[in-house]
C-alpha cells in the first residue's frame, strides 16, 4: 500500500502579495504525497497569474477554477473545495501563512497514529504568529480544548493547521448547509468531529501565522486593555454568542438526536431552539442547566450574563 494522498485545500481572494511564499514553504513539504487544489474567490489583482505561475512549476498544484472565479465566500469557498475534491486526507491553508517544512509530515503522523479508519477524526496544532515579515516567536495557542461543549463556545482548531480524515467529510451535508449559520468552515468541522468523533491535538508550531490587517480572521488580542475594553463593550461577545447559537440551530437542522451523546445533545437542544424561544426567564433556566462552557469561570459568568440581559438578541426577526 502507497502513502497517503493528502490534499491541501487553499481559497484565493485578492492574495498576491503572499501566496508566493505560501506555496513555496508548501512545495518544500518534508512530506512529497501531497496535491494543492486552489479555488480562486474572484479576485481582482494578480493572483490568478501566481497561481498560473505555480501550476506550470509543479504539477501537484492545481487550479481547478481557471476561469474567472464566482465569489462564494470564504466558507463556501472551502466547502466547494472539500466537496470536490477526493483524497485520502485533507488539509486547509490560508493564503498568506507560511508552512513549516514538517507540518504535512507532522500532522499526517498524528493521524495516523489514531483510528483514522474508524471514526471521524481532526487534528490540528499550535501556530507561531508573526508579522509580515514573517519576524516573531510567540505561540499563539497557550491552552487548548477539545470538547465539543467547550469547542461550541470558542473554537482553537485553526483551519490552517488541520487535517480532517474522509469520515469527517463524509458528516458534511453539503447539500443542506445553511451558510448564514455557519461563521467559519474550520470552527464547523472541528465541531461535527466533536460531536461524533475525536479532535486531536499537537502542541507544537506547524505554521507560521501572519498577522496583519488584511486578516480575514485573526489572533485575540490579549492584552490587559484589551480585556478591559472587552468587558466595558460587549457588542463582540454578544455576536459570538450569536454564532454559537447558529451553529446549534445548524446542528438541530441536520443531525438527528441519536448522533449525538445525551449531554451535548441538551446543549444542541437548548441553544438551538433559542431562535424561537429566547426571554429573560427561559434564558435564566438555560444559563443554569446549559451555560456556556468556557475556559475560564468568569468568562462563562459574563457569558450567562449577556444570554439572560441580551435576551432579544437571539429572537429571529420574521
Amino acid at each position: 500500500m502507497g502513502s497517503p494522498n493528502v490534499g491541501i485545500l487553499l481559497s484565493t481572494y485578492n492574495g498576491e502579495k503572499y501566496l508566493p511564499q505560501l506555496i513555496t514553504s508548501i512545495l518544500k513539504q518534508t512530506y512529497a504525497n501531497w496535491h494543492l487544489y486552489i479555488r480562486d474567490d474572484g479576485s481582482s489583482d494578480n493572483t490568478v497569474s501566481v497561481i498560473h505561475e505555480f501550476v506550470s512549476r509543479d504539477p501537484r498544484v492545481e487550479f481547478i477554477n481557471c476561469e474567472k472565479g464566482k465569489n462564494l465566500g470564504v466558507v463556501h469557498s472551502f466547502f466547494s473545495l472539500l466537496e470536490n475534491v477526493d483524497v485520502d486526507f485533507y488539509m486547509f491553508s490560508d493564503q498568506d501563512d507560511y508552512w513549516l517544512p514538517d507540518k504535512v509530515e507532522k500532522t499526517l503522523n498524528r493521524m495516523l497514529s489514531l483510528e483514522h479508519k474508524k471514526i471521524p477524526i481532526c487534528v490540528y496544532t499550535n501556530l507561531k504568529v508573526v508579522d509580515k515579515d514573517l519576524k516573531g516567536n510567540s505561540l499563539l495557542l497557550s491552552r487548548s480544548w477539545q470538547s465539543f461543549q467547550e469547542l461550541l463556545f470558542t473554537n482553537n482548531a485553526y483551519g490552517c493547521t488541520m487535517m480532517i480524515n474522509q469520515l469527517v467529510k463524509d458528516l458534511i451535508n453539503f447539500d443542506q448547509i445553511n451558510y448564514a449559520n455557519i461563521f467559519m468552515h474550520d470552527w464547523w468541522l472541528a465541531l461535527i468531529t466533536a460531536a461524533f468523533g475525536k479532535v486531536s491535538y499537537i502542541n507544537e508550531p506547524t505554521i507560521l501565522y501572519r498577522q496583519h490587517g488584511d486578516n480575514q480572521v485573526g489572533a485575540s488580542n490579549k492584552s490587559f486593555v484589551s480585556i478591559c475594553k472587552r468587558v466595558l463593550d460587549n457588542h463582540k461577545d454578544r455576536q459570538k454568542l450569536q454564532q454559537s447559537i447558529n451553529y446549534a440551530e445548524e446542528l438541530l437542522s441536520e443531525y438527528d438526536e441519536c448522533q449525538f451523546n445525551t449531554d451535548d445533545y441538551r446543549y444542541v437542544l437548548n441553544y438551538g431552539k433559542l431562535h424561537q424561544n429566547s426571554s429573560l426567564g427561559h434564558n435564566i433556566k438555560i444559563g443554569i442547566i446549559t451555560p456556556p462552557k468556557m475556559v475560564h469561570k468568569m468568562k462563562e459568568l459574563f457569558y450567562v450574563y449577556i444570554l439572560v440581559m441580551y435576551s432579544k438578541d437571539y429572537i429571529k426577526k420574521k
